[in-house]
Parts: structure tokens; sequence; C-alpha cells
């Protein structure tokens, strides 16, 4: 059975990370309204505009590889990705980025759910990590077990089979 989704984000902090202040003041509006409170902000995030932030909610139109203080795919919180009329190569850049859910501009109404989905979706991935990290280290203590019995075998320690 599958536990359902997270939906109450009072006292939640969004970081909205826009270039312009009429989107900026709708998304603070539609945050305000889910309990959210929010912290607009321009340009390259640094690792300290992070302290005390819950998600970050980000115009993928200006984004750029330098932005973002952490390597694509390994965002510390949940990630939404706002969308316009994006060219291909910009929704690929957010794609390669990890977002974990989009919201069209157009559509500021369902931030709820593009919140829900954001959680979720950073949930599981950071599910799939731990596992993935799990896996890595049983497959290197693997590696150590054979070469002992390889050591075992070439001292002489399999003369009793």
């Amino acid at each position: 059975m599958s536990r359902a989704p997270q939906h109450n984000f009072a006292g939640n902090t969004a970081l909205i990370l826009h270039g312009s202040d009429g989107p900026m003041v709708r998304i603070a509006e539609r945050c305000e309204l889910l309990g959210m409170s929010s912290r607009p902000r321009r340009g390259d995030l640094v690792a300290d505009d992070l302290i005390g932030v819950d998600l970050v909610i980000l115009d993928i139109d200006t984004g750029d590889e330098g932005q973002l203080p952490w390597t694509a795919g390994q965002a510390p919180v949940p990630i939404i990705g706002l969308i316009g009329s994006e060219s291909p190569g910009r929704l690929a850049w957010a794609l390669a980025q990890g977002i974990d859910a989009f919201l069209p501009l157009s559509a500021l109404g369902n931030l709820f759910s593009a919140v829900v989905i954001a959680h979720e979706t950073f949930r599981n991935r950071v599910v799939q990590r731990v596992r993935d990290t799990a896996v890595s280290q049983q497959r290197g203590g693997r590696l150590e077990v054979i070469r002992a019995v390889i050591r075992l075998m070439d001292d002489g320690g399999d003369a009793g089979l």
C-alpha cells in the first residue's frame, strides 16, 4: 500500500527565483494562500540562500548552469520549474537539472498540485539515492570477500576442501 503524499505545507518557505517582479508577486500570493512564506530572489543562488528553505520555485527560461549551487539532479530541496513558452533547449536544461515538478506561469492556481508533486518526486529521488548507495556498498563488500578468499586459497587455505 502506498503512502499518501504530503498535503499540508503551512509553515514552509519557498524561494522564488525569477527575474520579474510581477510573477514573483503572484507566486508569493499563491504561496501565502497555502500558508507558506516566500523569499523572492534574482540571479544566481549560493548555498546560504537555501537556509530555512523547503522548496525552490525557479523560472527555467532564465536558468543556466552556474545559477544553482548544486550538481545537476542533486538539489537539496524540491524544485518547481516555471514554464511559459520555453524552447526545447530550455526544457532540456530543466530536465537535466532534475526539476521535480513543472508549473505553467499561466496556471499559478495549480501551485498546490505542483508543490505536492515536487515533494513526492523529491522524496522518491532521495529514497532511490539511499538504495543506490546501499547496493554500491554491498557490491564493494563482495569484492573484499572475493579478495580474502583468493588470499586464503593462495596460502593453502583450501587444503581441507
